[in-house]
């Protein structure tokens, strides 16, 4: 089976916030890269936690405080949520063992304990970023204030992980003294644009002096699918930066976005640690003719939306999906050979949906994950000594047609058999399909887990990815 998935975004689902204790456990074949995982595994957590009561508005309570407040703090909090760095990690306890050869970490973080930490240095960043933005007011000249807006947008990306902490952790979000969109409409009228994309990766490099950076391709604001301009640009920044081809070889990963107007592209990416931590930021303004005929626009935002909506989740299960190449960003080229893992928290069934959105193929069909015959071929179960562990799924080669693809992974802790969705084999390609188009997929996936009576623990992942010819 000749398939490939992108993954760019993942949810992971938690019961409630404010827990007295939440923990994230990882295995590696080495202590470090345990511990790696184990805080992968709680950040996902929490990042997704967050999102789903942020998304239900159920982060601040109306009897509480009065509702402008109410408004602004879930304000606060949705545009916290939008960042997909793993989280910085304050106050955690770790227990390390060793087992079946491979290392096996537990990270704990005591809300009581963290939270008085998490407050403290997001109370630091709100006086750093004022006392910047009171800087810039009295500044002339457009490089000195280029710096400072860097300097703030740097300091602002960092509140914004640590923020979405905090809320898990129950504090009332404040907001900075400049939002986001201030700073940029300010980036705006200080920076030149520039014609061609070689100056512009340039001037997104300028200074980096870091090794072991893993970059990413820019994402357009508000969606995952890899553009032919972001995956341009990536290549073409990489090259003036001493990079790593494979982001677990990462020790810095930068990372960026980008917004397109009437007249041009406005990019901004960050250079992030081991820690999780944002280093620095760079920006530039790109004027049309510098991506002249290439697509800029993503295809399939709507889809998207649709796929990260989530489902009703019951119970501590979680469910991750990921790729040998990570989670996030995915670009993958023609004949890459890409792994597919699924990771359960406790004991489990799941099941895998893949979507496929190319402009010569569009459908939703099951995958199969074991070789037998029946429609248990569709459904995998995971012990309890695999709870917490990366589980293949298979390895898989990107090839004709190109595209953007989706996966999502259902779990539960009851059999998933009698809730696969209805399917049909389609004899040119060997797929079971579940519909001919993607959003009519998710939708009837959905319905199926949400119609569950039984008390269950479920839980959901999905993924957005984007293949390309090579030398594309």
């Amino acid at each position: 089976m000749t398939r490939i998935y992108s993954l760019a975004a993942l949810f992971l689902f938690s019961p409630a916030l404010c827990a007295a204790q939440l923990g994230g456990q990882g295995w590696g074949d080495t202590e470090a890269a345990a511990k790696r995982e184990a805080l992968s595994n709680l950040s996902s957590r929490i990042s997704v936690t967050v999102r789903s009561k942020v998304k239900n508005k159920k982060i601040i309570s109306s009897k509480t405080v009065d509702q402008k407040r109410s408004d602004s703090v879930n304000q606060v909090a949705e545009n916290s949520i939008e960042t997909e760095s793993e989280l910085p990690i304050l106050g955690a306890e770790f227990n390390s063992q060793k087992a079946d050869g491979r290392f096996v970490v537990e990270v704990v973080l005591d809300s009581a304990r963290s939270r008085t930490l998490y407050d403290q240095r997001l109370n630091e960043l709100r006086q750093q970023i004022a006392a910047l933005n009171a800087r810039f007011g009295m500044t002339q000249g457009n490089e000195a204030q280029y710096h400072l807006l860097m300097d703030m947008l740097t300091q602002l990306e960092e509140y914004k992980k640590l923020n979405t902490v905090a809320i898990y952790l129950g504090s009332t979000p404040a907001e900075p003294a400049v939002s986001e969109a201030v700073l940029r409409q300010h980036l705006r009228a200080v920076t030149r644009q520039v014609d061609s994309l070689n100056l512009a990766a340039q001037l997104l490099a300028a200074d980096i002096a870091e090794t072991g950076i893993y970059v990413f391709p820019p994402k357009a604001r508000g969606a995952d699918e890899i553009t032919p301009f972001a995956a341009l640009l990536k290549d073409k920044v990489g090259a003036h930066l001493k990079a790593v081809r494979e982001p677990q070889a990462a020790t810095y990963t930068l990372a960026g976005e980008y917004a397109e107007s009437a007249d041009g592209i406005d990019v901004t990416y960050q250079l992030v640690d081991k820690d999780s931590s944002t280093v620095l930021s760079r920006s530039v303004r790109l004027a049309k003719a510098a991506y002249a005929g290439l697509e800029t626009k993503p295809k399939t935002v709507s889809f998207e939306q649709l796929l990260k909506a989530g489902v009703a989740v019951s119970g501590d299960l979680h469910v991750d999906i990921s790729t040998s190449q990570g989670k996030r960003d995915l670009l993958f080229n023609e004949g890459e050979e890409v792994e597919l893992f699924v990771k359960l928290s406790e004991a489990g069934y799941f099941y895998v949906v893949g979507h496929t959105l190319k402009d010569s193929e569009k459908n939703s069909y099951l995958l199969e994950l074991r070789e037998v015959d029946g429609p248990r071929k569709f459904v995998q179960f995971v012990n309890a000594d695999d709870a917490n562990k990366l589980i293949s799924i298979g390895k898989f080669e990107v090839s004709m047609p190109f595209g953007v693809e989706g996966l999502q992974v259902f779990a539960s802790s009851k059999d998933l058999l009698e809730s696969l969705p209805p399917t049909r084999q389609d004899s040119a390609s060997g797929l079971y399909l579940i519909s001919s188009s993607p959003q009519e997929g998710v939708t009837k996936t959905r319905s199926l887990i949400k119609k569950k009576k039984q008390a269950a623990q479920t839980a959901e992942g999905s993924l957005i990815f984007t293949t390309q010819a090579r030398g594309h």
